[in-house]
């Protein structure tokens, strides 16, 4: 993935991540909260897996 692809779905995934803690007092919101963490974990994840291949 390009640095400027993760770079955007970093920001949606922070998105998503606030808006579940905006609307944490609703049914929706830990969940919304819990997906927003899901992905930035995954990213970084990706990020550390393309940082530690040796070519």
């Amino acid at each position: 993935m390009e640095f400027k692809i993760l770079l955007i779905l970093l920001g949606l995934c922070c998105a998503i991540l606030t808006a579940g803690f905006c609307g944490r007092s609703q049914r929706w919101g830990p969940w919304t909260m819990l997906i927003g963490i899901s992905c930035l974990l995954i990213l970084i994840m990706v990020i550390i897996y393309k940082l530690s291949r040796v070519v």
